[in-house]
């Protein structure tokens, strides 16, 4: 069976955090996963991310070690649908991205390591029912939790060429958990449901 959550909407006290989400690329700093920043406790992990310039698969996929557009064997994925719940400020259509970190981007921007991503594109959420479904794949599993970020690029700003390295920006929707991230455990390569609801117009 599959473990199901889904990330709480947001309340608006939370605007005083979310300056660092202005500023953050979803790379977390580096738009190539660098294994010396991974938990050295997880081989798995250790093991699969590579230091080289990741191909295109990396970014839309997840991990690719051997860059040839494939999962590594026994890795985990998320997947689920993303609603919104935030009125969208320039039509509620764009690119939508969705990427998984090692630590929370929005405290961590510094130490935030993206090990997989996903960018569904086209999408139209201006309609308050609207609910896209989304797949990220090539996540190592680990006993830690990982922190999922998801947005859409409603003001059509970001450069879809590179998902591994998109941050929303004023008037895009974000997808937040209180004052944090959502997060979630990969405990191993069973897949996990994780509905995401972009509760926020980023207002800066």
């Amino acid at each position: 069976m599959k473990a199901l959550s889904r990330a709480p909407r947001l309340g608006s006290a939370c605007l005083v955090v979310l300056g660092t989400l202005a500023q953050l690329g979803c790379g977390g700093g580096d738009a190539t996963p660098d294994a010396a920043a991974t938990p050295t406790a997880d081989a798995f992990v250790a093991e699969t991310l590579d230091a080289s310039t990741p191909s295109p698969d990396v970014f839309v996929h997840g991990l690719d070690a051997n860059h040839d557009g494939a999962v590594p064997a026994g890795a985990g994925s998320i997947e689920g649908v993303v609603t919104r719940s935030a009125m969208p400020a320039a039509g509620g259509r764009g690119h939508l991205y969705v990427a998984v970190f090692t630590s929370d981007p929005v405290t961590d921007r510094d130490g935030a390591v993206n090990v997989a991503n996903a960018r569904i594109d086209d999408v139209d959420m201006s309609g308050a029912d609207a609910r896209v479904p989304y797949e990220v794949q090539g996540i190592p599993p680990r006993s830690e939790p990982y922190y999922v970020t998801a947005f859409l690029d409603d003001n059509g700003t970001v450069d879809p060429s590179s998902p591994a390295t998109a941050g929303p920006d004023r008037g895009d929707l974000v997808a937040l958990d209180g004052f944090s991230s959502v997060s979630v455990t990969i405990a191993d390569e069973t897949p996990v449901a994780l509905d995401l609801d972009l509760n926020l117009n980023l207002p800066f």
